[in-house]
């Protein structure tokens, strides 16, 4: 059976070669970004007048995580 001459695994009907790892870190990092974002939005839109203020960096952190399980869960 042929290999493929980039990952060097067997050449299948449908093979495909595993993403680079740093294609995979870079989409976890972007990820991670937007959760953290649509969190800190989410923070401003339920409380406009900032009375909120300790919950800005766990509403980024919250939302990263949500992001990242999300993307995780539904590419499997």
């Amino acid at each position: 059976m042929a290999t493929c001459p980039r990952c060097k695994r067997h050449l299948t009907e449908n093979h495909r070669c595993p993403r680079r790892p740093i294609f995979v870190a870079a989409e976890v990092v972007l990820w991670a970004v937007i959760g953290a974002f649509a969190g800190i939005l989410l923070v401003a839109l339920f409380d406009p007048h900032g009375q909120i203020t300790d919950l800005d960096s766990i509403s980024a952190v919250a939302g990263a995580l949500v992001a990242v399980g999300l993307n995780r869960a539904f590419r499997s």
